[in-house]
C-alpha cells in the first residue's frame, strides 16, 4: 500500500492542528519529519538493545499509550495518539464495550486510527466502564480522556 498525497495532506493538516512541536514518521518508504520550530528535524534514535530484564514502565507528566489516571470516579483512560477514536473492530460490529459493561485489565476498550495504522486501547484495571467521553468516529487528541473505569472494588460497592 503506497502513501498517497491525501495521506500526506492528512499528516500535515494534523500536525497543525496539534500541539505537537515535532513529527517522524515512516510508511511505506515514505518518511516525513515535520518541526514547528523552524529548525532541522532529526529522526530519534533507535531503542537501545534489548535486555535481559523487562523495562520498567516509564513514569511520565505526559498520557502515554494506555495509561490512565486514578480520579474520585475512577480510573480515567486516554488517547494513546491524536487519531480517529472508534469504539468497534469495524464499521457496523459490535463495539467492545459500552457503559456498564464489566472489563478486565487487558480487554480492549477502542482503536485509535491515524493513516490506516490502528492502535489498541485496553483497560487498565478490572472495573465497569463508567463513561465514554468521546464519539465514535472522533478525531480525538493525544492524552484526551476516553473512558473512565470504575475499579472493581468501587464498582462492587
Amino acid at each position: 500500500m503506497a502513501v498517497s498525497r491525501a495521506d500526506i495532506d492528512a499528516i500535515l493538516a494534523t500536525f497543525e492542528a496539534s500541539d505537537w512541536r515535532t513529527i517522524h514518521l515512516k510508511a511505506d518508504g515514505v518518511e516525513v519529519m515535520l518541526s514547528k520550530d523552524g529548525g532541522e528535524v532529526t529522526p530519534p534514535a533507535p531503542p537501545p538493545a534489548a535486555t535481559a530484564a523487562p523495562p520498567q514502565e516509564p513514569i511520565s507528566e505526559q498520557p502515554g499509550p494506555n495509561t490512565a489516571d486514578a480520579t474520585h470516579d475512577g480510573v480515567e483512560v486516554f488517547a494513546p495518539s491524536l487519531g480517529s477514536f472508534y469504539r468497534a473492530p469495524k464499521p457496523g460490529a459490535t463495539p467492545f464495550t459500552d457503559v456498564g459493561t464489566r472489563v478486565s485489565k487487558g480487554d480492549d476498550l477502542c482503536l485509535i486510527e491515524v493513516m490506516k495504522l490502528f492502535t489498541s486501547v485496553t483497560a487498565p484495571c478490572d472495573g465497569v466502564v463508567a463513561a465514554i467521553l468521546a464519539d465514535d468516529g472522533d478525531l480525538v487528541e493525544h492524552g484526551q480522556p476516553l473512558f473512565r473505569i470504575a475499579p472493581h472494588d468501587q464498582a462492587s460497592s
